[in-house]
């Protein structure tokens, strides 16, 4: 069942990183989320169904380091979606945050490096947990990797419920993967103790997957769904740019480079809308019926998507 469901994810992240692209690269305020979907295909390739985990652990220096890099992967989607929620409820995180990310990262990282055993015999993530959780780093290094994790779903979810503007799809994402995540860890230190049976360890493992990542599925499409209506913007909005750029042109003014245009196109055509009228204001420059219902169409666009400051 993970193998479909970290293929589903991996189209979703593919796509999310194609249609995000070329808003994220103008406007800062995007980039987060485009980072989220950057660091979650690392960590699905992490996972060894698209590349086999041999090969990028050899690539690594045959350490084992694919896992580490998997679980930092997985915690950086998770940190940039949450950054990409704060900008989109205009909300602040808890000043404990950053010193909570950098510490758990460090703590995991360092139990990592404690645990005993040639790791680059393993080839799934289940291999490496079967063979070695009852070495307690490797416990220690597990659990406080999906700990994290789950914070900052939490987080991201509290942030969620307290703005006016409640998405049911990020809600339901989070929550599963807190839920996911909470039942992982209990389930690892169960397994590390030795006190749960293989019946009960499977059931409880199939629960984290089901949970997890159709949790982090969700939060996929829901970021998918943000980014068509980015690039629709985008779009929309370099069409209306190009077209106030030619009226300037007409008019014998310096028109605007391209290449300014196509990275900040709402910017632009705010710009030259204001220039456009100022010539039409100041020295009675006159726009035939097309243009006139051009900048009437690019003064309403901009009134509903209004100019955000990046933060």
């Amino acid at each position: 069942m993970m193998r479909e469901l970290a293929t589903l994810m991996l189209y979703l992240t593919g796509l999310i990183l194609v249609l995000r692209a070329p808003y994220a690269l103008g406007v800062r305020a995007s980039r987060p989320g485009w980072l989220a979907g950057t660091c979650g295909l690392i960590a699905i390739i992490c996972l060894g169904f698209v590349v086999p985990v041999p090969t990028l652990d050899a690539a690594m220096g045959s350490m084992g380091y694919w896992n580490l890099l998997g679980a930092t992967s997985t915690t950086s989607a998770f940190h940039f979606m949450y950054r990409a929620i704060l900008i989109h409820t205009s909300k602040d995180s808890p000043p404990y945050y950053r010193r909570v990310l950098g510490l758990g990262i460090i703590t995991y990282s360092a139990a990592f490096t404690m645990i005993a055993g040639e790791q680059n015999r393993f080839t799934s993530v289940e291999a490496f947990i079967a063979a070695l959780i009852r070495q307690p780093w490797t416990a220690l290094y597990l659990s406080v990797y999906l700990s994290l994790v789950a914070i900052i779903a939490a987080l991201s979810l509290a942030a969620i419920l307290s703005s006016a503007n409640r998405s049911k799809i990020f809600v339901a994402g989070f929550s599963l993967v807190v839920l996911g995540n909470a039942v992982d860890v209990v389930l690892l230190w169960m397994q590390h103790f030795n006190v749960v049976s293989m019946a009960l360890s499977t059931l409880l493992y199939s629960v984290y997957v089901s949970a997890f990542f159709s949790g982090a599925i969700l939060l996929c499409v829901g970021f998918l769904r943000g980014s068509v209506r980015s690039l629709r913007e985008f779009c929309t909005f370099l069409a209306y740019a190009l077209r106030l750029r030619r009226i300037l042109g007409r008019a014998g003014q310096d028109k605007r480079p391209l290449l300014d245009v196509a990275r900040q196109p709402k910017i632009a055509c705010y710009q030259m809308l204001i220039h456009v009228r100022d010539l039409v204001t100041l020295k009675g420059f006159a726009l035939n019926t097309p243009e006139v219902s051009l900048t009437h169409k690019a003064d309403a666009l901009l009134i509903d998507s209004p100019i955000k400051s990046s933060t």
